[in-house]
């Protein structure tokens, strides 16, 4: 009696006899109908009790004797006709149960007056273990005859049929393999389970418009629409549904909604189901003022503080909350700060509000906010910084150490404020900074690991030094802009993504700045901080290694802390790389920065022109745009641009003045027109294999290849470009700069270098205008221009020339500068006679033109000059010509 009556409930399956009463149908007249009254089944011959049992082998008997039984008389060839069966499991309230009797008698209630229900054992004479060590137990009993037990009920209103079961015997011989056909009937059942599902495609609205909402709901008016399922759609918005004012039931899961501004102001709303989007805000739901189902799990909300204000103020009927599967902010806090502002909440997140959790929430919620007592409680008045090898923060410190508590006097509640130089109050679970507006002289403040999401309240904190605010909810980086005496910023855990908000511009004695755990992707900005010195950055989301560029307008930046960062491991020689372009580091990422690393920096990125140097230099890394580009004074040693493609549109580099030897990566940009290396070391266009040992070079002196200076055995490059400047280069050989390799090359420029000789030059055939001044050129050989019949100006001052021959191939030659050379003899002129498109002649300062008889006979022999030294020949000066040599014939 004492036994709680859930003890005496008990889950039983319906035992039924195919052979009485509906037969074969009786399963379903009872989940119609329920179970029939006691008495119906003493009428029919049976136990006078709803039957049961709890075992499906006792219950199922009686199905499986009779299916048997009508199989043989059918002559049916299948072994196992029982094979599918059909369960009744119901709720029994068993009450008070007894045994039933040895002897034959039917069990009614007449038999058993004091019993509520009669259980019948199994008799099992096959159970081995009825006979263990020898010893055989007597009569029909055994250790399993307790548990598989028949049942009869005698109030049938204590039977609930709950469950209906349908179930298959598994043999262990296939049905099928009696048939001669069993092999491919399987083949293809298998084949048919092993097919894909075919699911049947529904139409999905993308958009919605009034005439689809309609034909959807079936209705004459959307004012008609009180419950709309819109689940599974594609649809990114909801127009029209304002319209729908009587709608009390919308359903918009799994959908691509950002946004819910079109559910606005919907009076009748009471249950929504936006689950299964995108959501990034819940502003549109702020005029459902009867809303007291909102179901917004698997979305994109981040902002506690801001979402759960808005529902406290708006949505004050709201019940049923889910928010789960979202990237909360501070999610081990969530369902408390849920409690303590939506105070109506019964279910949150599927589970049950309890009144434990919303008095503890509600405490939570009053304790959020800063009030005085608790500054009087968590302050100190201490005037000088502690001396402690601690990485606690200052106000730490003094709250652990100090006994310097303010005073607060009876007759003034506001005198003891001005005395407070350090407040702690981490983990208060404060939600907002206030009350600090009274604190002017405060210098070390810690708020780490509460509900922060601003920086605010400390316009009066005028003297503030040190600040924590670590393990808060802080999204942007602002809010101190009359703290000048700040040395020390704490922001490490928090969801800060930019710093480039003009904060740090107001901080100009901010040494110290730990950022750590945050989302950060970019520094810019940081270069504000001038006097900073220890900067900690670990686990943001820094990529890209350029971002340190925006570090290096700090002069005394010796300690930074990367790690965590994708670009730590993205990078290669990562290390190196901040280490040379941060040269005042002396910790890198918790490591001391060694000298010999410095060393290794410079021999590693010193000298080279690559994209993080342009990017640099430029202030952004839009390549493409780029027309371009002019380094010059930058003492580069290489060029590596990688392949180039990022640079497609760049027609100009200019690298003057450089330590350049050859081209290096500017072979790579394939439209380039115009190229500058004057004042370099250039030797060739790609630098050029190390001579191998004497005696290897007998031995590869005969292999194809090895003649470097053979213009056909290189590839060509740069094809597009049509101006090259190799001015001032000490370049002794134009055969060995692989200039064929340019095959559209128009104008070349080789002044002041140490040429001896005219060669190289044979697959410049569209060659138009070369500059060989300042060299060292003695003569001009047969083949020194036997392929430039395109060549119209030939710049060869300030050589060693004394004989003119070999020009005769450039008859297209319309300028001609030969001046300052070593010509003696006027017949040297003769030379140029088949040069017919000569315009231009440039012979000054020769020793041929010292008695200026140079002029008439150029005048006379070549009549296609206009300008001879820089004066145009004049018709007068060209009759005299004439008349003097025709005399002199």
């Amino acid at each position: 009696r004492g036994r709680s009556h859930k003890k005496l409930l008990e889950y039983l399956f319906f035992m039924w006899e195919p052979d009485a009463l509906n037969g074969e149908n009786e399963p379903i007249t009872v989940l119609e109908n329920g179970f029939r009254q006691p008495s119906v089944y003493e009428d029919a011959g049976l136990d006078g009790g709803v039957p049961l049992a709890n075992s499906v082998g006792v219950s199922d008997k009686p199905r499986l004797e009779h299916v048997t039984k009508l199989a043989k008389q059918r002559g049916s060839v299948d072994p196992y006709p029982y094979r599918h069966g059909q369960l009744i499991v119901a709720k029994v309230f068993v009450g008070r149960a007894v045994p039933a009797r040895a002897t034959p008698v039917k069990i009614t209630e007449r038999a058993y007056p004091c019993a509520d229900s009669v259980f019948r054992p199994r008799s099992h004479e096959a159970c081995q273990s009825r006979n263990v060590l020898g010893i055989t137990k007597p009569g029909n009993q055994c250790e399993c005859s307790s548990r598989q037990c028949s049942w009869f009920v005698f109030d049938q209103e204590l039977v609930l049929p709950e469950y209906v079961v349908d179930f298959e015997y598994v043999t262990k011989v296939s049905p099928f393999s009696y048939t001669s056909y069993a092999p491919d009937r399987r083949t293809h059942d298998d084949d048919v389970i092993n097919m894909d599902p075919v699911v049947k495609p529904r139409p999905r609205m993308i958009a919605l418009t009034e005439e689809l909402l309609l034909r959807h709901c079936r209705v004459e008016a959307l004012q008609q629409i009180t419950v709309l399922n819109l689940h599974g759609n594609g649809l990114n918005g909801l127009k029209f549904i304002n319209s729908m004012t009587a709608l009390k039931r919308l359903i918009v899961s799994f959908n691509e909604l950002t946004r819910l501004e079109d559910v606005n102001h919907m009076l009748f709303l009471e249950h929504l189901d936006a689950s299964f989007n995108k959501l990034t805000t819940l502003e549109g739901v702020k005029g459902c003022s009867r809303l007291g189902y909102l179901d917004v799990s698997w979305n994109q909300l981040q902002y506690t503080r801001e979402e759960l204000g808005m529902m406290r103020k708006h949505l004050i009927t709201l019940t049923y909350l889910d928010t789960r599967h979202n990237p909360w902010q501070k999610t081990e806090t969530l369902r408390m700060r849920a409690l303590g502002r939506l105070k109506n909440l019964e279910f949150l997140d599927g589970k049950p509000v309890t009144d434990e959790e919303m008095a503890t929430a509600l405490r939570m919620a009053a304790a959020s906010r800063i009030s005085s007592f608790a500054i009087l409680a968590h302050a100190r008045t201490d005037q000088v910084k502690p001396r402690a090898l601690s990485l606690r923060s200052t106000a730490e410190i003094i709250l652990a150490s100090s006994h310097n508590k303010p005073a607060r006097p009876l007759d003034d509640d506001s005198q003891w404020f001005v005395k407070v130089t350090a407040v702690n109050l981490d983990n208060q679970h404060l939600g907002k900074l206030s009350n600090l507006e009274k604190l002017v002289h405060l210098r070390w403040a810690s708020f780490n690991n509460n509900d922060l999401t601003k920086i605010e309240g400390f316009e009066s904190c005028s003297s503030l030094e040190e600040l924590s605010l670590e393990g808060n909810c802080i999204s942007k980086f602002e809010g101190l802009v009359r703290n000048p005496k700040l040395k020390w910023l704490n922001l490490s855990s928090n969801n800060l993504t930019i710093l480039d908000t003009g904060m740090l511009e107001r901080l100009p004695e901010l040494r110290y700045l730990s950022l750590e755990n945050n989302n950060i992707t970019c520094l810019k900005g940081l270069q504000h901080a001038v006097e900073l010195q220890e900067l900690y950055l670990g686990n943001n989301h820094l990529a890209n290694i350029r971002e340190i560029f925006s570090l290096k307008p700090i002069p005394m930046l010796v300690i930074l802390d990367l790690y965590g960062n994708p670009l730590v491991e993205n990078t290669a020689n990562y290390r190196l790389f901040v280490i040379f372009h941060l040269t005042t580091l002396k910790a890198l990422d918790g490591l001391a920065v060694e000298p010999n690393e410095g060393n290794v920096a410079k021999d590693a990125f010193g000298g080279r022109m690559t994209t993080d140097f342009i990017a640099e230099r430029l202030g952004h890394s839009n390549f493409i745009e780029l027309r371009e580009l002019d380094f010059p004074y930058c003492s580069l040693r290489t060029v590596d641009l990688g392949s180039g493609e990022m640079f497609l549109n760049l027609r100009s580099v200019n690298l003057e003045h450089n330590s350049l030897t050859s081209f290096g990566g500017l072979i790579n940009l394939v439209n380039l027109k115009v190229l500058c290396l004057n004042h370099n070391h250039i030797e060739s266009i790609v630098t050029k294999p190390k001579a191998t040992s004497p005696a290897n070079a007998g031995k590869r002196s005969g292999e194809p290849g090895n003649d470097y200076a053979n213009p056909e055995m290189f590839n060509p490059v740069l094809t597009n470009l049509e101006v090259l400047h190799l001015g001032y280069n000490s370049i002794p050989s134009i055969s060995g700069l692989q200039l064929s390799r340019l095959p559209n090359l128009k104008a070349l420029f080789l002044q002041g270098n140490e040429i001896t000789k005219v060669d190289g030059l044979e697959g410049l055939q569209d060659l138009r205008e070369l500059v060989l001044d300042r060299n060292k050129i003695k003569c001009i050989s047969e083949y020194s221009f036997i392929n430039q019949w395109n060549l119209i100006e030939l710049h060869i001052e300030e050589n060693r020339l004394k004989d003119l021959s070999n020009l005769d191939h450039l008859q297209y030659q319309v300028r001609l500068y030969l001046g300052m050379n070593r010509i003696q003899d006027l017949s040297q002129f003769e030379k140029l006679e088949s040069l017919s498109n000569l315009i231009e002649l440039s012979v000054i300062n020769n020793a041929v033109t010292r008695r200026l008889l140079h002029r008439p006979m150029l005048v006379f022999r070549m009549p296609s000059l206009l300008c001879i030294d820089g004066i145009p020949v004049s018709s007068d000066e060209r009759t005299k010509s004439e008349m003097y040599f025709l005399d002199q014939q």
